[in-house]
């Protein structure tokens, strides 16, 4: 799409949002951030339709040899294991596409339960952050309040974390040794949990088509999202990145997440925000953006270094999360500043 039509499209984008000029930075920066929340919605979509295809493939296999995992891998060994390595593609290219607009949609009130049911959410036993949805299985099965997808259902089920749902252990790259990981995974969960992940992830991308993006969702969406990063380094202290110990996320490195979900919040304010704040107090805004710039450069570095073969041990690990923090609470101390100066209320 050329400029004048990135142009028309986002004063068309800006129509149904109150009180806001077409011309104005504030209503074009707003329609940019719904832009570019929809784009990688529509992307979770396909990924998300290519992995329920390619579990009900993996299925199939297993459901042509009676369920039979141990017939099905001496029949169909080579092709169980290409579509396993085409399903944990798939599964990163979804959920890499979510991570980038978490920050953004978990922060606004009216999207926040889709953050728990596909990334976020604990099961039913848990008493808090419920993500609160059952899931049915093509079995016939529901499963009641199972947590959520991306984390607690089909990452360690896809990745062999979850021994429950380990069917066969099976040398998957033909190296002669079967390690952890290699294995077949149960169909029937694999299958409903794909189906489940598209399902929300259409959910999702109608309710954000719908969003008429506004001032309060923008500030609610940053004060909220951008003090996590704590507990994501957190997580990252606690994953094998880290300790050594296989748990939850293990298809890449927590660090993959944070980098997404904090430039979600720092595009939020600068596209959104900051022609607001800059008009009240530009000094305010400098500060705000720099803080956003050392944020992030904290977190890209770290990554890069990880990426790079840099082991980081827990102190370490501990270190860098608590300077993360420091940074983000100090951001969102100035972002409540600008919003009195604004008098724009947080929604809760």
């Amino acid at each position: 799409m050329n400029g004048r039509g990135l142009v028309l499209a986002a004063a068309l984008l800006l129509a149904p949002v109150a009180g806001v000029a077409a011309d104005d930075a504030e209503g074009l920066g707003l329609a940019n951030v719904k832009e570019f929340t929809l784009e990688h919605s529509r992307g979770l979509v396909a990924q998300a339709e290519l992995l329920e295809a390619g579990l009900a493939d993996y299925h199939a296999l297993i459901a042509a040899h009676g369920g039979d995992y141990a017939a099905a891998w001496a029949a169909e060994g080579a092709r169980l294991a290409e579509r396993i390595h085409t399903i944990r593609a798939l599964w990163l290219e979804a959920s890499n596409h979510y991570e980038t607009i978490e920050g953004i949609v978990a922060g606004i009130p009216e999207t926040a339960k889709y953050d728990l049911i596909l990334d976020a959410g604990n099961p039913g036993t848990e008493s808090e952050d419920v993500a609160e949805y059952d899931l049915p299985l093509p079995d016939g099965t529901v499963l009641k309040r199972p947590g959520n997808l991306f984390h607690t259902i089909t990452e360690p089920l896809f990745w062999g974390m979850d021994e429950k749902g380990v069917k066969l252990p099976a040398d998957l790259n033909g190296d002669g040794k079967v390690t952890r990981g290699e294995m077949l995974f149960d169909a029937n969960l694999g299958l409903g949990a794909a189906q489940g992940l598209a399902r929300w992830a259409k959910a999702l991308e109608a309710d954000m088509t719908a969003w008429k993006p506004n001032r309060e969702d923008a500030l609610t969406s940053v004060v909220v999202m951008t003090p996590t990063v704590g507990d994501y380094f957190g997580e990252w202290k606690e994953s094998q990145f880290i300790s050594g110990e296989i748990g939850a996320f293990v298809a890449q490195s927590r660090l993959t997440d944070v980098e997404g979900i904090m430039s979600g919040c720092r595009r939020m304010y600068s596209q959104a925000l900051s022609p607001v704040v800059a008009a009240i107090d530009a000094d305010l805004d400098s500060r705000i953006t720099a803080g956003f710039e050392e944020l992030l450069g904290l977190v890209e570095d770290t990554r890069a270094r990880e990426a790079a073969g840099t082991k980081f041990g827990a102190e370490e690990a501990d270190a860098l999360g608590n300077e993360a923090q420091d940074i983000a609470d100090r951001i969102v101390a100035m972002v409540l500043q600008a919003a009195a100066k604004a008098d724009v209320q947080i929604r809760g």
